[in-house]
């Protein structure tokens, strides 16, 4: 029986390879216009973009291995229905679950290293393609140009646009200020403009149409003179403005650039912080004369179970704020109640915020055992051809990430906790692989019906079928 786990296996191979290309391309398909765009009209380095776009992969990666492992669930197990192997191997007495096994073992290993991947591998990845845009901004101001904001990245010169158009660099409403040394700056006005770069990629060219240039010139002992120049079409060569890319050392990191370890270790500290801001307001209450009781409301979330309830139940209902009537019976307390209010809102926020990037980090692995148990069951019954594969991807793949967003907005609005917010998707879609994968093994969980006895061939009644061992 050692071959039925490697030939079940090496049937995986193929579809999961396309389920991983096609669901990265699909998420990377956007971004990749925008690294030609680096490329063709801002002058960056062609190793460069590849670079960003490798460490930009990272959280690509994460989701589309447990896309790509329910492609070859769906595929393999709908292949080997529709070649009646299922059929066979049931009339072999081989049980179904013998079949499924291989794919659980392997996807709990993937599952292992892809929470390896999401804590180690990934946060460097992040950090590294920060950092490596920061660079290319400063490599090329371009990057960063905005639409009503002034750049000053360019040598001797700032400049305002109305508007751009991030890939062709076309500039409408342009007002460019030229630095005179000791003097006012000149002003140019023109309709439209193009920005690009000389092909050492060290000078940026502002080519402009349709616009005036207005100059005071101040001369020793002279008086000012005030000139106005309209022109057609004017040319500025800015020299310095596009040098060599030069890397960096960046030492920041956001959330997304943090192990699993390191955002515990700040979330200890984000707890500790609120620990000691609600003991000092407590301190504060209770030296007014407000009851214990009453306290309890300015951290709802850390009163008894029944308190929480009743506190929940009574700002869902229209109650409001808690502390509103500690404030109205303690009026000098108002200030502290409107201070603590605010900061143990930002705390909680950044606490949720930190329990999120946690969880995510092993939710999403989990993922690859869940939809081996919905994938091969579902597999046996769609068989493997045409779109009937493609839909029920999308379609639970979809589901899933949708919980994933949704949860995560969820949570960093303190509306879910953090835990069930990313665990959301796995739950429900684990329960449903759990029965659907116990009913393809012809297990009976206690929420399954008896099934009605069935008339033998003979008239006799058959009795149902038990559940196999």
């Amino acid at each position: 029986m050692k071959i039925l786990p490697w030939y079940i296996l090496r049937l995986h191979l193929v579809p999961f390879l396309i389920g991983f290309g096609v669901v990265t391309f699909i998420f990377e398909v956007d971004a990749m216009f925008g690294y030609l765009d680096l490329v063709i009209n801002r002058g960056v380095p062609v190793l460069a973009v590849v670079q960003l776009f490798v460490l930009s992969l990272g959280f690509v990666v994460a989701l589309s291995v447990p896309c790509a492992v329910l492609v070859a669930e769906l595929m393999t197990f709908g292949r080997l229905s529709q070649d009646n192997e299922i059929t066979a191997l049931r009339a072999s007495g081989i049980h179904i679950f013998r079949v499924i096994l291989p794919s659980l073992g392997v996807s709990a290993l993937l599952a292992v290293g892809l929470t390896l991947f999401n804590n180690y591998v990934y946060p460097e990845a992040n950090h590294a393609c920060a950092s490596l845009l920061a660079d290319i901004t400063r490599m090329r101001p371009t990057v960063r140009l905005q639409e009503g904001v002034f750049i000053t990245d360019l040598p001797g010169y700032n400049l305002l646009v109305k508007s751009v158009n991030g890939r062709t660099n076309e500039m409408r409403g342009v007002t460019i200020y030229q630095m005179n040394a000791g003097g006012p700056p000149n002003t140019i006005l023109a309709h439209s403009g193009y920005l690009s770069y000389t092909p050492d990629g060290h000078t940026a060219v502002i080519e402009l149409e349709d616009g005036e240039i207005h100059e005071i010139q101040a001369e020793a002992g002279m008086p000012r003179r005030y000139h106005r120049l309209s022109f057609r079409r004017h040319t500025i060569f800015i020299q310095g403005a596009g040098g060599m890319l030069e890397r960096s050392v960046r030492d920041s990191r956001g959330d997304r650039e943090k192990g699993a370890q390191t955002l515990l270790v700040e979330r200890a500290e984000v707890l500790a912080q609120y620990d000691r801001s609600l003991d000092q307001k407590l301190a504060t209450f209770r030296s007014h004369g407000v009851p214990p009781r009453d306290c309890q409301t300015l951290a709802p979330e850390r009163a008894p179970a029944l308190r929480r309830v009743a506190l929940a139940w009574a700002a869902f209902t229209g109650g409001g704020d808690p502390l509103k009537p500690v404030i109205a019976a303690h009026p000098e307390l108002q200030v502290d109640a409107d201070l603590w209010r605010m900061e143990r809102d930002s705390l909680l926020r950044r606490i949720a915020a930190l329990s999120v990037e946690i969880h995510k980090k092993f939710a999403l692995p989990a993922a690859c055992v869940v939809f081996v148990l919905i994938g091969a069951p579902i597999g046996m019954r769609v068989k493997r051809g045409g779109p009937a594969v493609a839909f029920v991807s999308v379609g639970f793949f979809l589901f899933y990430y949708a919980c994933l967003v949704v949860g995560e907005t969820f949570a960093n609005r303190l509306i879910l906790p953090p835990w069930f917010a990313m665990w959301l998707a796995n739950l429900v879609l684990g329960a449903l692989g759990l029965d659907l994968t116990a009913r393809a093994c012809d297990v009976r969980l206690p929420w399954h019906r008896r099934s009605a006895p069935r008339p033998a061939p003979n008239g006799t009644e058959r009795a149902p079928r038990e559940a196999a061992a």
